[in-house]
């Protein structure tokens, strides 16, 4: 068994057995059934041995009546324990196999912002999705499976040299070439499903981007051509499959094969040493029942092997997500600062930062510093660094060099859990949970009761809107906020960002356009937000760039310009460019 599997599927096997211990009653229940499973089917093979060659031969009725009693109970505890084992162990895999996805989910929600950049969704989901299906269905019953097959073969081998030694050597004959076979086959079926399980995670991370695109597929006759791709990533799966099918169909008939043999072999041989060394009918019967037993944990054994590799390639794949850095230790002690941060002032001084060590700087030397109630505008063309700053101050990238500095203390040495109690950011791209607008507003966080929530969305005048949907606040909104207009949306966004009496306010401005009415909405809860909140704004209306107190205006990661708008529009630069380009675009 051990040379069957390799030092790194037994690091997986001990990476997984971990979430055994909290449900080791059902574990050692399970593993206590095994050898008295094996007792009772050795116990029962020696009674038949028994009463064949004391009572049925010799026609012992009263004896073969007693001793047929003794059978069926010896052959109803064999069931017994059986099935004792086949449930508790099921138990335990399946307590096992919840953990495991909760534990796995649980550090999907901390792991940075930057890794959902870097990674498709769709092969994060089939991790979570298909290949824990795969270890539910395959693991736990494999690897204990493969264990109890192993002992109960140890077992009967061991009670068949008890029987007879010349028989049991000439059985042995075909052991060798049924373990080359397994090994061999072992190494085809692994790589045949890490091939499967990447084809099959590519698959649903298009299919998961193209329902989300559906509707551009459409709009811009694109279906054949998506068809097409997702065909392709389906075909390679299969053909993965297939070989993997292949593979596990050649173990079980050479297996079986090999069994065949091995039975006509005992069979001619036994039969042979009846005449020469008078064994007696009862010993050959129960010797060639025996060896009907034991071919089926063979078999058995080579199917778990097949079982487990599809299993175990599953668990590697999961292991990414295991290794995977969470956002910071969850026991971050590096600051004694107090959670959520009393704001007094931010400071960026020469930041610099590249996303990766070799890709270019986006952002180049960046200073400038707010007190509480700033109101600061980032204004420049698309990849001028603007994103960039809000990604750093958030922390949802690390690794810039310079100082950034809230209220004198390094940004590096605060725990992410108080910058995010003390910043809430609008982005553009708002996303909307099939849920209550309440619960989109509040996200069920600690502290923000009803009349919070309703005080947010009267703060940024989406109260207007949302006491005319039928149920008010317990309306559910539908596929991302489907039923409802881009302006809605984004006014809920705006009282989910309030709700939580966030210190700092980052305004990620959405460029779409909405209808008249929901502009003048949004612009007046903008106007609001600037009038009691301190804010950075990623601005593209003139309107919200006029009512800070300082614009920064970005080229290429570097800051060109500051100031004021009228000054700005006075120097007659980049700014000044920009608004008229986009007086020029307004009707």
């Amino acid at each position: 068994m051990a040379k069957l599997l390799t030092n790194k599927d037994w690091q997986l096997i001990k990476k997984f057995g971990r979430y055994f211990v909290p449900h080791k009653r059902w574990l050692i229940v399970s593993l206590l059934s095994i050898p008295l499973s094996t007792t009772a089917g050795i116990a029962f093979l020696w009674l038949v041995e028994r009463i064949i060659d004391d009572y049925i031969i010799p026609g012992d009725v009263t004896g073969l009546k007693t001793n047929a009693i003794f059978l069926v109970g010896v052959l109803l505890l064999n069931i017994l324990f059986d099935g004792t084992y086949s449930y508790t162990f099921s138990k335990a895999g399946g307590l096992a196999i919840v953990d495991l996805r909760n534990q796995l989910f649980g550090k999907t929600l901390r792991f940075p912002m930057s890794y959902y950049d870097k990674h498709p969704l769709g092969v994060t989901l089939s991790r979570l999705t298909s290949d824990m299906e795969a270890i539910s269905e395959s693991f736990a019953t494999g690897i204990l499976g493969l264990l109890s097959e192993s002992i109960k073969t140890m077992a009967l081998v061991s009670y068949l040299f008890y029987l007879n030694w010349r028989l049991t050597l000439v059985l042995l004959l075909v052991a060798p070439l049924i373990f080359i076979t397994m090994s061999y086959l072992r190494r085809k079926m692994r790589a045949a499903y890490n091939d499967s399980r990447s084809f099959l995670a590519k698959s649903a991370a298009y299919l998961q981007e193209s329902l989300n695109g559906m509707k551009t597929i459409q709009l811009y006759n694109a279906e054949e051509e998506a068809w097409e791709k997702y065909n392709r990533l389906n075909k390679d799966y299969c053909n993965a499959q297939n070989r993997s099918n292949v593979y596990d169909s050649a173990l079980f008939s050479i297996v079986e094969g090999i069994t065949s043999i091995a039975t006509a072999l005992v069979i001619w041989y036994g039969a042979i040493q009846i005449w020469d060394y008078g064994y007696t009918m009862g010993l050959l019967v129960v010797f060639v029942t025996t060896l009907g037993r034991l071919f089926i944990p063979v078999r058995q054994f080579a199917q778990q092997i097949s079982t487990i590799q599809r299993a175990l390639s599953a668990l590697e794949h999961i292991s990414d997500l295991f290794v995977q850095e969470t956002e910071e230790p969850e026991n971050n002690e590096t600051s004694s600062h107090p959670s959520p941060i009393h704001l007094e002032e931010i400071e960026f001084d020469n930041v610099s930062f590249r996303y990766s060590p070799d890709s270019p700087e986006v952002l180049k030397n960046i200073s400038f510093r707010m007190k509480k109630g700033d109101r600061i505008a980032l204004v420049g063309t698309t990849g001028s660094g603007k994103s960039t700053i809000i990604k750093l101050l958030t922390k949802s990238y690390t690794g810039y060099q310079g100082s950034i500095k809230i209220n004198g203390q390094e940004l590096r040495q605060i725990p992410l859990s108080a910058i995010r109690q003390t910043i809430s950011l609008m982005q553009q791209d708002q996303f909307l949970f099939n849920d209550t607008i309440a619960f989109n507003i509040s996200l069920g966080r600690e502290g923000i009761s009803d009349r919070d929530i309703k005080n947010a969305a009267s703060f940024v005048y989406a109260d207007h809107f949302i006491e005319q949907l039928p149920g008010k606040y317990d309306f559910v909104i539908q596929d991302n906020g489907e039923n409802l207009s881009k302006g809605q949306a984004q006014l809920i966004s705006f009282a989910r960002a309030i709700g939580g009496n966030s210190e700092l306010i980052i305004l990620d401005e959405a460029t779409s356009a909405v209808d008249s009415l929901t502009e003048q909405l949004i612009q007046k809860a903008i106007e609001n937000i600037f009038s009691a909140r301190t804010v950075i704004a990623v601005a593209h209306r003139l309107s919200t760039i006029k009512h800070s107190n300082l614009i920064l205006v970005l080229e290429n990661g570097s800051i060109i310009e500051r100031g004021n708008h009228d000054q700005l529009i006075r120097q007659g630069g980049k700014y000044a460019h920009l608004v008229n380009t986009w007086n020029t675009k307004t009707p």
